[in-house]
């Protein structure tokens, strides 16, 4: 036998564990209803230009799916540079305002897992609290 005649034959389709068909976080092509509101809200009341605000709206929907995804991160400040780039003539292809924008929303990330595994922890607190009372 040969080393392809070993291997299990997989299902047709996706397969288990794959995201292909994930609904929310920064790829989706679709906002919820509470993400719209946030947008219009971001959009009207603070005067954010709506590319700013639709980036800001799905980084905090991945932020808090998913706040370790580099591959978001990145993404997210390569639309950013090249948004203030167009608008503000500066140079698409200066890699210092690329890293400047990265670490930024990489220090926003890790913020918002800390306040995750904060919020988790004293949520755990609180459920043990209640089965000693």
């Amino acid at each position: 036998m040969t080393a392809n005649q070993t291997q299990i034959k997989r299902k047709r389709g996706g397969q288990k564990g794959n995201r292909n068909a994930r609904k929310h976080g920064f790829y989706s092509g679709t906002l919820s209803r509470a993400e719209t509101s946030q947008l219009w809200d971001i959009t009207n009341l603070e005067g954010v230009d709506p590319e700013i605000a639709f980036i800001r709206v799905k980084l905090q929907s991945s932020f808090q799916d998913d706040p370790g995804n580099r591959r978001v991160i990145t993404e997210a400040s390569r639309l950013l540079v090249k948004w203030y780039s167009e608008n503000y003539g500066l140079d698409a292809t200066d890699s210092y305002l690329k890293t400047v924008v990265q670490n930024l929303l990489e220090t926003a990330s890790m913020r918002q897992s800390a306040g995750l595994q904060g919020s988790q922890k004293q949520m755990a607190d609180r459920r043990n609290e209640s089965y000693v009372l």
